[in-house]
Parts: C-alpha cells; structure tokens; sequence
C-alpha cells in the first residue's frame, strides 16, 4: 500500500513539473525561473494565479485600491453570491484579468493531466468584496464597509487581515524580481489598509 502510495505521489510530482514548467516556472532543464524565484514568496493564497497576476504586469498599471479589491478575490474564500451588484469599469477589467489567468493556471494542470474542472478552478475566485476593499483602501471607515455587503464583519475583517499577509508577500516577490517601484506600491497598499479596528490588538479596546 505504501509502494503505491508512493507511486501516486511521485506521477503527481511529476505532473505538477510538467505545470511549473508550461507555466514558465522551471526551465525545461528545471531551473528555477524568475517567474518561480517570485512564486516561492507567496503562500497566502493561489502562488499559481498571483504568479501569473504578478508577472504578467496586471498590477504594474494598477492603482493601490484595484489592486487591493483584486486581490480580495484571492482572500476571499467563501462561495460567491448570486445577483451580486456589477463592478465598477476599473474593478471588473482588473477582474476579468484575474480570470484570464486562473483559465491559463487551470489549462496548464488540465494538460498536465492534473484533475483540475477549469470552470470551477476559474469561479472560486469571489469577487463579493472588491467594492469594500477598494472603498477601505481609500479611506472608508468600517462601519460604512458594512453598507455595502451583507458578509459578516468577522469575515471583511478577515480578509483584510489575509490581504495584508499577501501584499507583504508580494513586495517580497517584487524585490526578489527587481522591481521595486511595484514593491513600493504593495508597501503603499498594505499600509492604506492596516488601520482602525480591524488590526487593533484586542477587538474590546
């Protein structure tokens, strides 16, 4: 049992070179790649699709409040709502980018012969919240986030606790890359959204 066991986990390894290396990860040769070098500083949400996001130059030409909602989608676990209110032009064109990538990560491991369902893979990213991510970043305060969803405040809070933990790993990623006018922009974007009640040391202060 542990033999093919084995067996399984090594065909999977396997399979999942074959994505690093169409997704230009590793070299054919299996060298670390820039596009890798970038990835392994990120495990707080998909390292797939914020790879590809990342670039791809999708934040280069972003300002810090899309690329804050855009990121909430990758934070942002829970199943997205039907009926939810159209994005704004800037939120949905950074969404659809979003989309485009997760549809390229999903091929890749569909090819790879990974048991990946891309529609699924694609949907799963929730863009519920981007509206309050982009308005906190700018400025809004808490209680007003509250009027424009019907999440629970645990998980708005939430999110941007896990969207503060991404941009960190992503100004890391920028610098192991060299580009440290993108690395300024996610220090710019984490510092906009670390404030008021959703980072005090104790919810009861």
């Amino acid at each position: 049992a542990r033999d093919a066991q084995a067996l399984v986990l090594r065909d999977e390894l396997r399979k999942m070179r074959k994505v690093l290396r169409a997704l230009g990860h590793v070299t054919r040769e299996g060298v670390i790649a820039l596009k890798g070098r970038a990835a392994c500083e990120l495990n707080t949400a998909d390292e797939l699709v914020v790879g590809e996001l990342l670039m791809e130059g999708v934040f280069q030409d972003l300002d810090a409040a899309v690329a804050v909602a855009l990121l909430s989608c990758l934070c942002h676990t829970e199943k997205a709502k039907e009926g939810a209110p159209p994005l704004r032009g800037a939120l949905q064109a950074a969404y659809e980018q979003l989309r485009a990538a997760a549809t390229t990560v999903a091929r890749a491991c569909v090819a790879a012969g990974l048991p990946v369902d891309e529609v699924e893979y694609v949907d799963r990213f929730n863009p519920d919240l981007m509206e309050v991510l982009f308005q906190w970043t700018n400025g809004a305060k808490f209680v007003d986030l509250t009027k424009l969803t019907d999440a629970f405040e645990g998980t708005i809070i939430r999110v941007i606790r896990r969207l503060d933990e991404l941009l960190r790993q992503l100004a890391s990623a920028a610098f192991a890359v060299g580009n440290f006018e993108l690395k300024a922009k996610f220090d710019d974007a984490s510092a906009k959204i670390k404030r008021d009640i959703v980072f005090a040391a104790s919810l009861y202060l």
